[in-house]
């Protein structure tokens, strides 16, 4: 898998745009790989534990009954551990990969679901991040193919041919999973790439895979909670990987656009409010001079000091019944909401606007150096600046990816 930059590339899904999901824990160093700080979370450990049950207990009897529990342990324990070294190699691919093109690589950590490469910053241009993303997948299935060849070799007949059978199919089937292409796995970046070489926009190819990432998740919890009705036992471990990749692809997203916005200024996002008002106004007085303005339109309202006082849409103007408009003040309105609109400079971070706006109903009013309302922020008008803004110039490259 991968997470932008902090950029990364990932065997099974974490979150973009942040650090990736991971059990709450203690991290064990394990040294370094070329150069690269690889360290494993302790839900890597039970992961390991429940390969290696699966495979002593379930699998492995299966395919080559007549031993002895304890040589099936052993077996059991020795493939889990190397199929943990194949995920540790797909990582590792995409660390070395990266480095090739110029990417610094902060680390490699195995966990829960697979493994995540973080990078200090995002690939320079779309053949750079596919052949980046290819490399992870690349690897499983090469080692997919030894291990079929020496099974094969070996006798499939055989213990050691059974578990590499099974080492086989599994990391021929993990780096095909990590082919397809939805956000945060490592076919969502080759997407990804694809998108931003056709049309120069490193946002709406986000827009595109954080989609198809969010769809992908949906499906598999819905397979996974389906699977639950028939006592299968990857019910669970679907309905896991699905919220992964779906919680992955929205922080993934969210983190891209925080990157895009970084050094940007509010007032350089805002857009003009449709009005600004005495807040001490009827309700009557101001709507027949807003007649022409949408329901979603919002107005700034000010005090006897001519200091911001708030902000209401027009929506909720008009929903004042006609009787009560001769008698209600728009601060009135203003302040009966439960939620305040955040109030910010021209000068604030969109990063930190972006970071608050949920916390205060999705608007912010933008002010100047005399505290007077000069501009309005809304989600929509933050998602229209982004598409614009990617066009013109790009993101910056620092974001976080994962597969």
């Amino acid at each position: 898998m991968t997470q932008p930059a902090t950029p990364h590339f990932a065997a099974i899904p974490s979150p973009r745009g942040q650090r990736p999901v991971r059990s709450a824990g203690f991290t064990i160093p394990l040294g370094r790989w070329r150069g690269v700080p690889v360290s494993a979370r302790a839900s890597a450990l039970v992961v390991l534990a429940l390969f290696a049950d699966l495979l002593a207990t379930a699998a492995l009897p299966a395919a080559q009954p007549g031993h002895s529990p304890g040589v099936y342990w052993a077996v059991g324990f020795l493939t889990a551990c190397v199929f943990s070294l194949s995920v540790l190699a797909h990582e590792l691919s995409h660390a070395l990969t990266a480095r090739r093109y110029g990417v610094g690589v902060r680390g490699v950590t195995l966990w829960l679901l697979g493994g995540v490469t973080e990078f200090d910053a995002e690939p320079a241009s779309p053949r750079a991040e596919a052949v980046i993303a290819m490399a992870g997948p690349a690897a499983s299935m090469g080692i997919g193919a030894v291990a079929g060849a020496l099974a094969w070799w070996t006798g499939v007949s055989g213990l050691a041919g059974a578990a590499l059978a099974w080492l086989a199919v599994v990391s021929v089937v993990l780096g095909v999973f990590n082919l397809l292409p939805a956000s945060p796995l490592d076919g969502g970046r080759v997407l990804h790439a694809f998108l931003w070489w056709r049309t120069g926009n490193r946002l709406r190819a986000d827009g595109v895979t954080a989609r198809a990432g969010q769809i992908l998740g949906f499906l598999l919890i819905a397979l996974g909670v389906a699977a639950l009705f028939t006592a299968s036992v990857a019910g669970p471990w679907l309905a896991l990987v699905g919220w992964t990749i779906l919680t992955g692809a929205s922080a993934e997203r969210r983190a891209r656009q925080a990157v895009a916005w970084s050094g940007v200024r509010a007032g350089r996002v805002m857009t003009a409010p449709a009005a600004v008002l005495n807040d001490w106004w009827p309700v009557e007085r101001v709507l027949p001079e807003l007649d022409a303005a949408a329901d979603d339109d919002v107005v700034a309202l000010v005090d006897f000091d001519s200091d911001a006082a708030g902000a209401l849409t027009l929506g909720q103007l008009r929903r004042v019944p006609a009787d009560d408009r001769a008698d209600t003040r728009l601060r009135e309105i203003a302040r009966a909401g439960r939620v305040q609109p955040l109030q910010v400079t021209q000068d604030a971070s969109v990063p930190y606007v972006v970071a608050t706006l949920r916390q205060h109903a999705g608007l912010a009013i933008v002010t100047n150096d005399r505290n007077y309302p000069v501009g309005i922020i809304t989600s929509r008008t933050l998602a229209r600046y982004g598409v614009r803004d990617a066009q013109q110039h790009g993101p910056s490259a620092t974001v976080p990816h994962s597969v």
